[in-house]
């Protein structure tokens, strides 16, 4: 699986310094566009797939004409990059595709110094010297460094079309971690330069067939092809998002209000006010929460199991601290996760006990400090393991999300 002790609030891979952020919340980036938005109404299916790191996977086609390119997909991703052509083997990491040649593509135009584009990265990062090419250099936590330049260019993903996207067009980093898969990574989150903002959606959802099953894929919905099938009925779920002030780092992402857990039987975990909010992500498949409640469940689920623990496989000590032998698990209990408005989330025990080899399973959800990072210290995140098998609607006009339980690798 690779290492997944990750700082998740800079999954935009570049740094969210204070300025970084700033710019993103305070510039109106949506006039700069200059109309190459998607209309509203229309509606778009994307298909995508699980990782062997288990990471969601969506691929698309940038150009004119259209260059196969893959990336992961994260609603907590703030930008749209990939890898193009002026890479070397030795300065960029290894993919599955070809890069994106921009010298191929007859729509592609690199983004001049100066303009409101360029303007919109923050000087700590922006290099607009030499060819008068708006470029970055950016370290991010997670990926090491990169550095790209600013281009636009014709968008197909799944259904969806847009003649002209904004993305980093990377030609130099010294990511390890990506060798071999895909090329760079699509934004959902609540920045300008997202996919969802730059396609003008004001709707979208997802929902994440079983990453050990037969193949099938998951789905993105955009649009007006988000929608629940049980929306408006009882089997949907519904609950806010935290409203945070402009000039919070934290109102780039999408944020809910945990309120209770519960591990089947065992008593009721009550969740303090302080460690309430839990940022949606679908990046890493593991989920973090606020190490006192996460003590708390780790007591429940084990008591709940009522076998005794196992130690991990020595690569996955670092992330995880709660296994079991895979034949001791039959006690393993639902666990529920109560968010505000009542919205109840069942996690079944396939969603968050994970095959890590030596006959051992373990619990796929960990603590927040081992992030090791003030950024998240009091917050949560919710991973994409246990999305599985649930369909997630964000509305971003009711500023709600709702979700219910489905088949995920049905949809269509």
């Amino acid at each position: 699986m690779g290492r997944l002790v990750v700082t998740l609030l800079v999954l935009c891979l570049i740094s969210l310094t204070t300025t970084c952020a700033a710019a993103l919340r305070g510039h109106d980036f949506r006039r700069a566009m200059r109309g190459r938005l998607l209309a509203d109404g229309g509606a778009a299916v994307v298909p995508l797939h699980w990782s062997r790191e288990l990471y969601n996977v969506v691929s698309f086609t940038i150009g004119t004409p259209p260059q196969p390119a893959s990336a992961f997909i994260d609603v907590g991703g703030l930008l749209v990059w990939t890898q193009c052509s002026q890479c070397s083997s030795s300065s960029c990491f290894k993919q599955e595709l070809p890069p994106f040649d921009p010298t191929k593509s007859s729509t592609y135009r690199p983004e001049p110094c100066g303009t409101a584009l360029c303007e919109f990265f923050p000087t700590s990062i922006r290099n607009c010297s030499g060819d008068d090419v708006c470029a970055y250099e950016a370290s991010t936590q997670l990926f090491e460094h990169t550095f790209g330049k600013i281009g636009t260019d014709a968008v197909a993903i799944g259904t969806a079309t847009a003649a002209s996207v904004a993305f980093g067009c990377v030609v130099a980093s010294d990511i390890k971690r990506m060798d071999g898969g895909p090329s760079g990574f699509v934004g959902l989150a609540r920045t300008p330069l997202s996919l969802v903002a730059q396609m003008n959606i004001t709707a979208f959802s997802h929902c994440l067939a079983p990453h050990d099953g037969d193949g099938k894929n998951s789905r993105l919905f955009l649009g007006a092809a988000a929608k629940l099938d049980g929306a408006g009925s009882k089997s949907a779920m519904t609950t806010p998002f935290v409203k945070s002030s402009p000039d919070d780092i934290k109102s780039l992402y999408y944020l809910i209000n945990l309120e209770g857990i519960k591990a089947g039987d065992e008593a009721a975990i009550t969740v303090p006010q302080s460690g309430s909010t839990v940022v949606l992500q679908t990046f890493s498949p593991v989920s973090f929460l606020v190490d006192s409640v996460y003590q708390d469940l780790k007591k429940a689920v084990t008591a709940a199991v009522g076998g005794p623990t196992a130690t991990p496989p020595e690569q996955f000590q670092s992330i995880f601290d709660l296994c079991f032998k895979r034949g001791g698990v039959s006690g393993a209990p639902d666990v529920v996760l109560t968010f505000q408005g009542a919205a109840a989330l069942t996690v079944p025990p396939t969603n968050y006990l994970l095959d890590v080899g030596d006959d051992t399973v373990c619990v796929a959800i960990a603590s927040s400090a081992r992030l090791n990072s003030t950024e998240v210290a009091g917050m949560s995140f919710l991973g994409g393991l246990q999305q599985q098998n649930v369909h997630f609607l964000y509305d971003l006009e009711k500023e709600t999300l709702s979700f219910e339980a489905a088949d995920c690798s049905s949809l269509s």
